[in-house]
C-alpha cells in the first residue's frame, strides 16, 4: 500500500466539525472544519485577535466547544476534561510558562514524568536507577537540554525553558502534539534551535503549531489553515500560503 493510499485509508488523528465558540455576545471561533491525518504538520496562522489560541484551547479541554464536534481518532472527545484528553494522547505547551522557576531542568522534567503517570502525587523522592529518572534523561537529550539538567530556570534563557516545555509536553507520550506560539519572545538567534528542534520529531508524533510567526510555521509544516475573526479564511500548502494575496493582506498589512 502506497504512503497516500495509507493516509487516505486511516482514520484522522483529530477531526473538527463545524467547531465554535462564543463568549457571551463574542463568537470567538465559528464553523472551523479541519481533518488532521496521523503524522501531518499542521501550523494555524493569523494574526493576533485570529482566535488561534481560543481554538487550540477548546481543541484541548479548557473550555468545550459552543457549537459543532471533536474527534480524536474517531472518539468524540468534545466535552471530556483536559486531564482525560491529554490521558488519550494530546499533548501540549502553553503561551504563558508553566515551569517552576525555583527548580531545576532535571526536577521540571522529573515532575512532568510522574504526573503522566498512575500514582503521580507520590512523594517518594527519585533514587539511583528510577525509570522515571532514564525517562527524564532522554526528554533533555530529545530538546537539548541535557547539558543544563542541574540549572535551575530562572537561569537559563528563555528559548530553552521554551525547550524544557516542549519536553513536559513529550513526557506522556503523546500522539498528537499541541503547540501554542513556541517562538513567542524568541530572540532571532533563538529561533533556528528552536526550528531544527520540531523538525527532528518523530514522524509517528502528530504535530500541531499554532503560531503568528509565519517563518517558524512554514518552516514546520506541511500544511497551513489560515485564520481571521474566528474564521478560516485560506488552507493550502507552505508555498502557496506565503504567495497568497488574501494571506499578505490580512497577516502581513494592505500595504505588503
Amino acid at each position: 500500500m502506497s504512503a497516500s493510499t495509507a493516509s487516505a485509508s486511516a482514520t484522522p488523528v483529530l477531526t473538527l466539525d463545524g467547531v465554535g465558540r462564543r463568549f457571551g455576545a463574542l463568537q470567538a471561533v465559528s464553523d472551523v472544519t479541519l481533518h488532521i491525518e496521523p503524522g501531518e504538520r499542521r501550523a494555524i496562522l493569523g494574526p493576533n485577535g485570529a482566535g488561534k489560541t481560543t481554538l487550540f484551547n477548546t481543541i484541548c479541554g479548557d473550555y468545550p466547544p459552543t457549537s459543532g464536534r471533536i474527534t480524536f481518532f474517531g472518539t468524540d472527545i468534545s466535552h471530556l476534561k483536559p486531564h482525560k484528553r491529554a490521558r488519550m494522547g494530546i499533548g501540549r505547551t502553553c503561551q504563558s510558562s508553566t515551569l517552576f522557576s525555583g527548580l531545576t531542568v532535571q526536577e521540571n522534567l522529573y515532575l512532568a514524568v510522574r504526573a503522566a503517570k498512575p500514582g503521580r502525587f507520590s512523594l517518594l523522592k527519585a533514587k539511583p536507577g528510577d525509570p522515571d529518572l532514564e525517562r527524564v534523561r532522554a526528554l533533555a537529550e530529545q530538546v537539548r537540554v541535557d547539558h543544563i539538567m542541574d540549572t535551575r530556570i530562572d537561569a537559563i534563557s528563555h528559548g530553552q525553558r521554551r525547550q524544557v516545555e516542549i519536553g513536559m509536553a513529550l513526557s506522556g507520550v503523546p500522539r498528537l502534539l499541541m503547540l501554542d506560539e513556541p517562538a513567542a519572545g524568541l530572540s532571532a538567534a533563538e529561533r533556528p534551535e528552536l526550528v531544527k528542534l520540531m523538525a527532528e520529531l518523530p514522524r509517528d508524533l502528530t504535530l500541531i503549531l499554532i503560531e503568528h510567526d509565519m517563518d517558524v510555521a512554514l518552516a514546520n509544516s506541511e500544511k497551513v489553515t489560515v485564520m481571521k475573526d474566528g474564521v478560516v479564511v485560506v488552507e493550502s500548502t507552505p508555498d502557496k500560503v506565503a504567495d497568497d494575496p488574501m494571506v499578505q493582506a490580512i497577516y502581513l498589512g494592505e500595504g505588503h
